[in-house]
C-alpha cells in the first residue's frame, strides 16, 4: 500500500479522474498520408486504381468511422459518365461521379463499422474515366486522371478501449499493437537507479519498440504507476507488493524470476481493466535479467497464464550485420525469400512491383563490381515487340527487358548485372514496371486485354559481391539509418550507453534513444552495457547522454564542438565544389541555451575507429524533449554530418547540421586488402606511388632497349 497519505489521496484523485475519462469514447483524426509514404494517389486511364492500407488493433472496440477525401479530376472528364467507387476490403462502400470542373471536392464518406476488421483494412479507389461519349478513346490518354490529396483527406476514428484478458501471451500482443495509430507510452518502473536496473529497462523497451516495429513509442521511467498508460514494473517481491496493491504478494521461488499481468491498479483499491500492469519480479539481478530478455522475446500468444517463470534464456548465434532485411554479400536470395512472391501484371496494370533489401551501411561498394540478377519471366501473345518490363534501381531507369515474340514465351535465367554503383549503403529498391501493348492499332484495341499478361516468378534470384566493410566517419546519417554503429552487431553488442548523471531525463531519453536504433535494426539490443561511471577503458562504441554540465570534460574535449568554457565552435562560411563545408573556427564562452539540443558523433579517444555518439542539452527538460524528437522521422532524415543542432521549441523540430570533425575510419567484418584499404585512405599518395612505377618503368624499358640494340649492332658487326 502507499505509505504516504497525502499523495494516496493524490494520486487516487488522478484515477478517478481518468476512470471517467475512460468511459467515453476516443476521437481521433488522422491525414491519410501517415499510412504511407505517398501524399497522393492518382488514378490514370480509362481503369485506375489505388488503394492504401488502415490499421485496426485488435484492442479497439471501433465506434464510429468516415473518410473525408478530397480529389480533383481533370477538367476534360466527362462527369455524367465518369465515376469513383470507395472499396472497403473489397466491399463497395460508395460511388460518386466525379466532377471534373470544380477546383477540389470534398466528401464525407461514413463506413459501416462491420466492413472493418481487426488486422490491416484494403482502402481502395476505383476510377472509370471518359473523355468521349459513344467513341473510340485513347486508353491512356494525358488528360484522364483523377488525384486524391492524402494531405488534406483524413480518417475519424471513434473508439473504446476492450478491457484486457489476463492472459501474458496475447496481453502482451495486444498492449505492444504496431497497428495502433495514435502515439503510444510505456512506463516502465524500477526500484532503484542502478546500472544492473537501468539496463534491464533497457532490454524492455528495446523488446517493445520492436514489437511495435516502425510505430511511434514512447517510454518514461518512474518509480511509480502512471495512469492512463500500459506500466512495466521491474523489481523485488516486496516492491511489486507495495506498487501493484491490492493483488498482494505474488509468490516467486529464490533462484527464479516471475513474470506476471495485472489489470493496472489503482489507489483506491480498484483496476484499470483497459490497461496493463507487467511485473517483472525476482531478488536476484540475474534473474531478473533472464525474465526481461524473456519479455523481450515474446512474439507469440503464448503462454496463456498469468504468470510465467523463466528458469533460463538462451539466444541462437547472431552474425554481424543481420539486422532487418539486411542481405550477406556473397549469397544467392531468390526473390520469395526477399518478399517479394510471383506476381502478374495483366492488362493495362502498369503499377510496378520492387524488391526491397538493406545494404550495411558501411560497405565500402566498389564501382567496377556487379550485381547480378537472374530472372525467370513468361508473357502473353499477341504483344507489339515494344513491350517491355523496365528495371528500375533505385528509381532510376536502368535496363528494359523486351518481351518480342509474338507468339508469347517463357523466359528462364534471364541474365541483368547491375552496376554496384547504382546501390547505396541501407535501403535499396529494385523496381519491376511493365509497358504491355497488343498489336492491335487502332484506338479501341487497345482495350482488350486478352494474352495482355507478364509473370515475374519467385524463384527468380539476386547476388550481391563480397565487399569490405570500410567507412569514413562522423556521419550522423548512418546512425538516423539503421542505429551504426551500435547496430554492427544486432544485439547492441560493443555498446555501452553512459550516463554521466543517471537522473530521470537521461534515463527516459536513453530508452527513447534504444528504442529507435531497435525499431531501425529490428532486433533487441540485449548485450548492451549501461555505465554510470566514466570509463576509463572501453573498446567498443559509446553512447553518451546527459545535461552539458554533466559531460565528462575528456568526452567534450574529443567532441567537434565544445559546449561550455571557452572552446571552438565552427562556423561553416563555404563551400566548396567536393560539398564539404569548410568552417571558420571560433573561440567563445557560450552555450547550448534553452530549447536547443545537440547530436554529435565522434571518434573515441579510447580506442581508434570506435565511435561516440553524444546527446546532450543544458536542462533535463530539454534533453527529454530531444529524446522525443529523435523519434520525429522528419529529424532523422535531416541528421547529416558530424553535428546537428535541433530547434526543440517549434512542433517542426528544424534542424541544423555541420560536417565538422576530425574524420577517421572505421571497418569491421572482413579483411580489407591492403591496395583497397592504401587507396581509400591515402588517394593522393596512391596516386603518386603508380606515377612513379610507370616512370620507373619507362626507365627501365628505355635502358633494356637500348642494350638490345647495342647488342644487335655488336651481333652485325662480327658476322660482316
Amino acid at each position: 500500500a502507499f505509505e504516504n497519505t497525502e499523495s494516496r489521496a493524490a494520486f487516487a484523485f488522478l484515477l478517478l479522474i481518468f476512470s471517467s475519462a475512460t468511459a467515453q469514447a476516443v476521437s481521433l483524426t488522422l491525414p491519410l498520408h501517415q499510412f504511407t509514404a505517398l501524399n497522393k494517389l492518382e488514378m490514370r486511364c480509362m481503369q485506375g486504381t489505388q488503394s492504401l492500407s488502415v490499421p485496426l488493433p485488435e484492442r479497439w472496440n471501433v465506434r464510429r468511422v468516415v473518410l473525408s477525401l478530397r480529389y480533383t479530376s481533370s477538367s476534360n472528364l466527362l462527369g455524367d459518365i465518369s465515376q469513383m467507387v470507395v472499396k472497403v476490403n473489397g466491399a463497395p462502400i460508395q460511388q460518386m461521379q466525379l466532377t471534373p470542373l470544380a477546383p477540389g471536392t470534398n466528401i464525407k464518406i461514413a463506413i459501416p463499422v462491420q466492413h472493418m476488421k481487426s488486422g490491416y483494412n484494403t482502402f481502395s479507389f476505383d476510377v472509370v474515366q471518359h473523355y468521349l461519349r459513344g467513341q473510340c478513346e485513347l486508353f491512356c490518354a494525358p488528360d484522364m486522371w483523377t488525384n486524391i490529396s492524402l494531405a488534406e483527406s483524413t480518417l475519424h476514428v471513434e473508439y473504446e478501449l476492450k478491457p484486457l484478458p489476463l492472459k501474458l501471451g496475447e496481453v502482451v500482443g495486444l498492449m505492444f499493437d504496431p497497428k495502433q495509430f495514435s502515439e503510444t507510452t510505456v512506463n516502465i518502473i524500477t526500484e532503484q537507479v542502478t546500472q544492473d536496473s537501468v539496463t534491464l529497462a533497457a532490454i524492455v523497451a528495446s523488446g517493445i519498440a520492436r514489437r511495435f516495429d516502425y510505430r511511434k513509442v514512447k517510454f518514461e521511467h518512474s518509480d511509480k504507476i502512471m495512469p492512463g498508460m500500459d506500466n512495466v514494473l521491474i523489481g523485488s517481491t516486496e516492491f511489486a507488493q507495495r506498487i501493484a496493491a491490492p493483488h498482494g504478494q505474488p509468490s516467486v521461488a529464490s533462484e527464479t524470476g516471475v513474470l506476471s499481468v495485472f489489470h493496472l491498479p489503482n489507489a483506491v483499491g480498484g483496476v484499470d481493466k483497459m490497461h496493463a500492469l507487467l511485473a517483472i519480479t525476482g531478488e536476484k539481478s540475474a534473474t531478473l535479467k533472464v525474465v526481461a530478455e524473456t519479455l523481450a522475446s515474446m512474439t507469440m500468444p503464448y503462454p496463456g497464464t498469468e504468470e510465467m517463470r523463466s528458469h533460463e534464456f538462451s539466444m541462437p548465434d547472431i552474425a554481424m550485420y543481420s539486422g532487418r532485411q539486411t542481405i550477406t554479400a556473397d549469397k544467392r536470395y531468390d526473390f520469395k525469400t526477399l518478399n517479394l512472391p510471383t506476381t502478374s501484371f495483366q492488362g493495362t496494370n502498369d503499377n510496378p512491383i520492387s524488391l526491397t533489401f538493406r545494404l550495411p551501411v558501411d560497405f565500402l561498394i566498389k564501382p567496377n563490381q556487379y550485381a547480378k540478377l537472374l530472372l525467370n519471366i513468361s508473357y502473353g501473345t499477341g504483344l507489339r515487340a515494344d513491350s517491355s518490363i523496365n528495371v528500375l534501381v533505385n528509381d532510376i531507369h536502368y535496363r528494359a527487358i523486351h518481351l518480342d515474340n509474338v507468339s508469347g514465351g517463357y523466359i528462364e535465367g534471364y541474365k541483368l548485372d547491375i552496376p554496384t554503383y547504382l546501390f547505396k549503403p541501407g535501403s535499396n529498391k529494385i523496381s519491376f514496371s511493365p509497358s504491355l501493348d497488343t498489336h492491335g492499332r487502332q484506338i479501341c484495341d487497345s482495350t482488350k486485354e486478352t494474352g495482355k499478361f507478364a509473370t515475374l516468378f519467385e524463384n527468380s534470384t539476386l547476388f550481391f559481391p563480397p565487399m569490405p566493410h570500410y567507412v569514413e566517419l562522423p556521419k550522423i546519417e548512418l546512425f538516423a539509418l539503421n542505429g551504426f554503429p551500435f547496430s554492427r552487431w544486432p544485439d547492441g553488442f560493443e555498446t555501452m550507453v553512459y550516463l554521466p548523471k543517471p537522473d530521470n531525463a537521461s534515463i527516459t531519453t536513453a530508452l527513447n534513444t534504444i528504442g529507435m536504433i531497435t525499431q531501425k535494426n529490428g532486433f533487441p539490443l540485449f548485450s548492451m552495457l549501461v555505465s554510470f561511471d566514466n570509463p576509463s577503458v572501453w573498446d567498443g562504441e559509446m553512447l553518451v547522454i546527459g545535461t552539458t554540465a554533466n559531460i565528462p570534460k575528456a568526452i567534450m574535449a574529443a567532441a567537434p564542438m565544445e559546449l561550455s568554457g571557452i572552446a571552438k565552435v565552427p562556423y561553416p562560411i563555404a563551400r566548396g565544389w567536393g560539398n564539404e563545408d569548410k568552417p571558420a573556427i571560433t573561440k567563445q564562452q557560450s552555450g547550448l541555451g534553452a530549447g536547443t539540443g545537440v547530436l554529435m558523433e565522434f571518434e573515441s579517444m579510447l580506442q581508434a575507429g570506435r565511435s561516440i555518439v553524444l546527446l546532450a542539452a543544458d536542462s533535463e527538460a530539454d534533453l527529454r524533449h530531444l529524446g522525443e524528437a529523435l523519434l520525429d522521422p522528419t529529424v532523422q532524415g535531416a541528421l547529416k554530418g558530424g553535428i546537428a543542432l535541433i530547434d526543440l521549441t517549434k512542433p517542426e523540430y528544424p534542424v541544423s547540421t555541420m560536417i565538422e570533425g576530425k574524420k577517421y575510419t572505421t571497418g569491421s567484418g572482413g579483411k580489407i586488402p591492403a591496395l583497397d584499404f592504401f587507396l581509400h585512405k591515402y588517394p593522393y599518395a596512391f596516386y603518386g606511388l603508380a606515377a612513379f612505377i610507370v616512370v620507373m618503368l619507362g626507365v627501365l624499358g628505355f635502358f633494356a632497349l637500348r642494350r638490345l640494340r647495342v647488342q644487335r649492332m655488336l651481333g652485325t658487326g662480327q658476322a660482316e
